[in-house]
Order: structure tokens, then C-alpha cells, then sequence
């Protein structure tokens, strides 16, 4: 929920103005077919217009809002609270906008009070939920840091940093309307010069308070230490303030009645000068004890100090000897798997070229006629089973299919022809196998890595047959 929302192609808009701070009217933008794309200025997720059981004209976000978004999760009492704060600072003559960011990011205003006449601007921050005195006190300064001023407000019973930033506390109405009258129960002040004291103001109108900071005649002011103790109206009760929202002129009685003050403590010092001469000399002397001692404590804490250092040392004397040790440790250990990789880099070598060796073996004993012929039977049986006739890839075989040739119905591996036994384990044991006959079959199947079902063979001589003519 939030008053604000960016129109596709006007940009912001503000559904606290009449004209939505755009031209526009609320109708041109409230349940529109077709919907105009509104999208909330915080986390861009879609809004869309609404109205409240009051008829308060706000934005709510659409099904499935982020979780992070500050303004999707901000109250009822929030939002009606910055609803007041923006109609008062219209009434003082100022423009408002909601929920305006920082060009950075580093804040964003509840309500931004803007001067018509020189452009001043002042953010007014609703802040009900709980805060820390350090996160508030940040909050302020990123304002400064752009030459924003800014007050706080809060409706709750205890704010408990209110003198900590400028900041007020306000009554709503009952029940909490934004037409209601709000009043200023805490955070302004006046300065009774007679009885030297601060009294608070109560009930003040929040109207007229906006209305009296924009022109200037309220400044938030950080009251002298001795006179923090403020004095509640109707009663003995007093609170203590170390600042708050005043007048010029209360600030000029406070600094009137502390010079009066002073002069009053000038005088009580100079009665008490000689009793504090007669007792300088005494002084003295505690302080050449006091010096004495020190010196000694300061003897002592050197001794310490060249002790602790050289335990230090001797510390990282022992720890550079054990990250030596550790090195070697580490180098060892790297020399070592170097070997390893070379041992079994070696060996695998040695695989290969056994396993070239026996598939140079294996191919021995077939003559090109004799593939020719197997290739011939592979490429019949592809055509019954594929109506797709199998082609080799290469006639060459390589380590991949075990050193035999791999056949292809289009792209697809319909088989290996004659794989080597002793290469068997670099096919994947679903691969088929074609033989020329039994014998081959029952030297691919006695490896146990191809099972029998996958293995076809043409009944084929082991010899290549003579024709006589």
C-alpha cells in the first residue's frame, strides 16, 4: 500500500493530489480497461489503484509482491499519519509529494515539504514502528548530507528518541481520521525565565506546528545541560529533554537566564578561590605521591612489556620453524603425486600400446576382402531391422570403440565391427557387436563385458575361401 506509484509514460503520481500531481484525474487510472501498467516506485512490482472503506485513494500492490518492499509492508496508521503530515504541510502553503527517494537511494521521504516561493525543502518522517537511537540518528544525517532538514513524528505513547533527532509526538483524533483534529502532546517547549525552567506545550494543533516550523518559527533546539529537566504543565512532574522544538525567543531567555547564572557562579568562585589556595599546597603533595607512583607502575609496565616481546619473539620464531616444516610437508606431498601421475602415466602408456599391440593382432588374420564381406553382412542386417543401411565411420578403428569399426544408420552408432577383446572396457555395455563367426563370439563374450544378447555373428570362415574356376 502506498500513495505513490510511476505511471508508464507521466512518470510519478500522487494519489493524495486532485489532479494526481500529473494532469490526471483519479478516474483515468482506477479500475481502466485496458489496466495501465502502474508500478510501485520502490521495488517496480505492478500496483494498481484502489480505495479504502474511507475512500482513501491509494496504490496496492498486485498478487505476488516482493517481500522486501518497505512500502508494501508499511501500516494503516502509518499511511494515514503521512496522509496528515502532507494535508497540514499543503494547508502552510508548501507543495507535497510522498514517498520521494533520494537520487542515491540513500533515503526515502515519507513526505517531502517543498517551498513554493525559494524551493527549501524539509522531509517529515511517520515512524511508528520501533527504532534504535543510532539508526534514527543515521537516518538524520543522510538529510544533512544533502541539506535536507527533517522532523520525525509518531503517534506512539513513548517515542524514546525524541530529543535525540528533530521530532515530535502527536494524539490522533478518536476515532484516527485524516480530517480529525491531531495534536502535539510532546516535543515543543517554552522557556519560563522567572522560574528559570523549561515547560512543555501540550495540545498543541499538528496543523499549526507544521505550519509555524515551514515559516521559521519554531527551531529544534538542543537545550543547555542544567536546564534538561523539563517541566510538564498542571502538575510538579518534569521529564528530561536534552533538545526540543522552541521559539527564538525562549532560546534567548534560556541564553539570557544562563548568563545571569554564570555571573551568580562568578561570584560563588570567588568566595571559595582562598579556601581552594589553602588547599593547593596539599594538592601538591598528593600529586609529586601520585607522580612518584606512577613512575614506579611505569618502570614496572616497561619490564612487562620487553618480557611480553620477548615471548613474542621466541612465539614466532617457533611458528616460522613449523611453517617451514609445514612446506617441506607440502612440497614432499606435491613431489610425490607428480610421481604418482608419472607412474601411472607410464602405465597407462604401456595400456595402450598392449592394447594397440593386440589389436594390430586382431585385425592380422582378416584380409580387406574378409570386411568387406562382414561389412557387407552388417550393412544386409541394418537394412532388415532399419529399412537404414550401415555405414563405417572410419575404417580405422580407434581406442573409443576398442579398436573396431563403428557403423552408422544416418547419425546414429547402430554398432562396433569386431571390437578387440582386450579394449572391450572402452565400449558402454549397451553397444552392439558384430563378429564374423561363433569363435569370435566366444572370444568377445569370455571377457564378461559384453553380454551375449548384444553380440551378432554371420557364421563367416576364420579363413578367406578360394573359388576355382
Amino acid at each position: 500500500m502506498s500513495f505513490t506509484a510511476l505511471h508508464p509514460e507521466l512518470g510519478r503520481i500522487d494519489a493524495t493530489l486532485t489532479d494526481l500531481g500529473q494532469g490526471l484525474s483519479w478516474e483515468s487510472v482506477y479500475r481502466t480497461r485496458p489496466r495501465i501498467e502502474l508500478t510501485c516506485p520502490e521495488c517496480g512490482y505492478g500496483v494498481h489503484a484502489k480505495l479504502s472503506p474511507r475512500r482513501t485513494r491509494y496504490f496496492a500492490h498486485d498478487p505476488g509482491r516482493p517481500p522486501h518492499c518497505q512500502l508494501a509492508v508499511e501500516s494503516a496508521d502509518h499511511h494515514l499519519l503521512k496522509l496528515v503530515l502532507a494535508e497540514a504541510i499543503r494547508h502552510a502553503g508548501w507543495s507535497a509529494d510522498l514517498e520521494v527517494p533520494a537520487p542515491d537511494g540513500s533515503w526515502r521521504a515519507d513526505v517531502m515539504a517543498t517551498s513554493v516561493a525559494d524551493g527549501d525543502r524539509m522531509a517529515w518522517e511517520a515512524q511508528l514502528s520501533p527504532i534504535t537511537e543510532d539508526d534514527i540518528r543515521m537516518r538524520t544525517d543522510r538529510y544533512a548530507d544533502d541539506g535536507i532538514e527533517v522532523c520525525w513524528v509518531s503517534s506512539r505513547d513513548r517515542v524514546p528518541w525524541l530529543c535525540t533527532v528533530p521530532a515530535i509526538a502527536v494524539r490522533p483524533p478518536e476515532p484516527p481520521t485524516a480530517a480529525g483534529r491531531w495534536m502535539v502532546h510532546d516535543g515543543l517547549v517554552r522557556f519560563d525565565y522567572a522560574r528559570g525552567r523549561w515547560v512543555q506545550v501540550d495540545d498543541v494543533p499538528l496543523a499549526a506546528f507544521v505550519r509555524w516550523v515551514l515559516g521559521h518559527g519554531l527551531t529544534f533546539h538542543s537545550i543547555g545541560h542544567r536546564y534538561r529537566r523539563i517541566h510538564l504543565p498542571g502538575g510538579n512532574a518534569t521529564m528530561r529533554r536534552s533538545a526540543s522544538w522552541t521559539t527564538q525567543r525562549s532560546i534567548d531567555s534560556e541564553a539570557k537566564h544562563e548568563v545571569m547564572r554564570q555571573r551568580q557562579e562568578t561570584a560563588k568562585s570567588a568566595r571559595e578561590e582562598h579556601a581552594r589556595k589553602a588547599e593547593e599546597h596539599r594538592k601538591q603533595v598528593e600529586r609529586e605521591r601520585q607522580r612518584q607512583e606512577q613512575e614506579r607502575r611505569r618502570i614496572e609496565a616497561e619490564e612487562r612489556r620487553v618480557e611480553a616481546e620477548e615471548r613474542h619473539r621466541l612465539f614466532m620464531i617457533e611458528m616460522e620453524r613449523q611453517r617451514a616444516t609445514r612446506e617441506a610437508q607440502r612440497r614432499e606431498q606435491e613431489r610425490q603425486q607428480q610421481e604418482q601421475a608419472r607412474q601411472e602415466e607410464v602405465a597407462r602408456r604401456e595400456r595402450d600400446r598392449q592394447e594397440q599391440a593386440a589389436a594390430h593382432q586382431w585385425w592380422s588374420g582378416v584380409s580387406a576382402a574378409q570386411l568387406t564381406e562382414l561389412l557387407d553382412h552388417v550393412a544386409a542386417l541394418s537394412v532388415a531391422e532399419h529399412t537404414s543401411r550401415a555405414l563405417p565411420g572410419a575404417i580405422e578403428g580407434n581406442r573409443e570403440h576398442a579398436y573396431g569399426i563403428a557403423v552408422y544408420t544416418g547419425r546414429r552408432l547402430y554398432g562396433v565391427v569386431r571390437p578387440c577383446p582386450q579394449s572391450l572396457g572402452q565400449l558402454r555395455t549397451s553397444t552392439r557387436v558384430f563378429v564374423r563367426n561363433a569363435h569370435e563370439e566366444a572370444l568377445i563374450t569370455a571377457t564378461g563385458l559384453i553380454g551375449a544378447a548384444l553380440v551378432t555373428h554371420f557364421d563367416l570362415p576364420d579363413h578367406e575361401q578360394t573359388t576355382l574356376l
